[in-house]
């Protein structure tokens, strides 16, 4: 069995996020934020792993305000790209949207430095187990992972199956880092998987537009831009 796996991404996906809150204090980059929330995800994913099969807490609280913060910008980003596929794009909409990120940027990069000593701290913690548990562990986790996943689609509703998505996505980032021998021994179908998570995906960024812009001043234009978004909603959760 490999020995310090875990360790070793965390600290890479931590080198990672660092990298990224240096590049965007730099240019201002969008995707960087998608990366560092991304790298954020798998680590979050590699602590929830652990907490299950070693039986003991671990917490990534340091990592939460940088998380948040990306996330708050990244909304607007990915609402705004969506508007400007409407015929006839919100341009007034848009304009304010994008006031209030440049605001929400400004504010993100003054306390960059405060994220990477955030960052730093937490990598200078890290301190998981170095042996990776049995074969039949870890198949255990999978399974009874693939369970709770499946069990939040019963209702048939939207908060199952964005929860569904989560969960299918925690596994897939956990599946990532392990060692190829035992990948062979979960048999997870990864291109399956990521399929699926991909169209959940798509369903779920219009179905968060609709609560975003829900909540911006009303006029009779967000109204309809709302019914438009509404029709499209339906149509892709169905197709679910």
């Amino acid at each position: 069995m490999e020995i310090d796996v875990l360790n070793h991404y965390v600290w890479c996906y931590l080198k990672s996020v660092e990298q990224q809150l240096n590049a965007y204090m730099e240019d201002n980059e969008a995707e960087r934020l998608h990366h560092i929330r991304l790298d954020i995800k798998k680590i979050k994913a590699i602590y929830s792993f652990a907490e299950a099969i070693y039986n003991e807490s671990f917490y990534t609280n340091e990592l939460n305000p940088i998380f948040n913060k990306a996330g708050k910008m990244r909304e607007i980003q990915i609402n705004i790209k969506l508007l400007h596929t409407f015929p006839q794009f919100p341009k007034k909409l848009i304009a304010r949207l994008k006031k209030k990120e440049n605001s929400k940027v400004k504010k993100f990069i003054k306390n960059i430095p405060l994220y990477i000593k955030y960052v730093k701290y937490f990598r200078e913690e890290v301190t998981l187990p170095k042996i990776l548990p049995d074969k039949k562990t870890i198949k255990k986790y999978f399974k009874k992972e693939r369970q709770k996943a499946n069990n939040e689609l019963k209702n048939k509703d939207r908060e199952g199956m964005h929860q569904f998505r989560i969960k299918i996505k925690k596994m897939m980032y956990v599946y990532n880092i392990l060692p190829e021998e035992l990948q062979k021994k979960i048999e997870l179908d990864f291109a399956a998987f990521n399929k699926q998570q991909k169209k959940i995906g798509k369903w779920h960024d219009t179905f968060s537009a609709i609560q975003f812009i829900s909540n911006l001043p009303f006029s009779p234009k967000t109204e309809e831009y709302i019914s438009i978004l509404n029709e499209k909603e339906k149509r892709q959760f169905n197709a679910l």
